[in-house]
């Protein structure tokens, strides 16, 4: 019998904090309310207008135009989702998905079973597997 009773005493001690901490936390979440700011009169005018083209014409003139695509192709993952590539330069190699830039100046935007294609800006890339003979 003495066993019953340390039973029910220790599942319904389970059962018992758990139902505190969450009705603490309500109450908590209750009494914690949002600080509402009172914002002044806001002035269309103070706002800086940015203009967009004169912004990305300065960063395709920063573009190193003699930027060379030396990168050999050694391994493809493609796929409906998360394709990749793995390439090589000289001792390096790098792991690159679908979006992703290389170095900084080269987009992934396709892959395929036997080439990849690449994008530094308006120039395309098309770079195709090297087979072992």
């Amino acid at each position: 019998m003495l066993n019953f009773k340390l039973l029910k005493k220790f599942l319904s001690l389970l059962i018992v904090i758990p139902a505190i901490a969450v009705i603490f936390f309500i109450s908590a979440s209750f009494f914690n309310k949002p600080q509402i700011l009172k914002i002044e009169k806001i002035d269309i005018y103070d706002f800086k207008a940015i203009d967009v083209a004169e912004d990305t014409n300065y960063n395709a003139n920063n573009i190193n135009k003699d930027q060379e695509f030396s990168y050999k192709l050694i391994g493809i993952r493609s796929g409906k989702i998360d394709s990749s590539v793995i390439l090589k330069k000289g001792n390096k190699e790098f792991l690159v998905y679908i979006g992703d830039t290389l170095e900084g100046s080269f987009e992934l935007v396709e892959v395929n079973i036997n080439d990849a294609l690449f994008r530094n800006g308006q120039k395309m890339y098309r770079i195709e597997k090297h087979k072992d003979k």
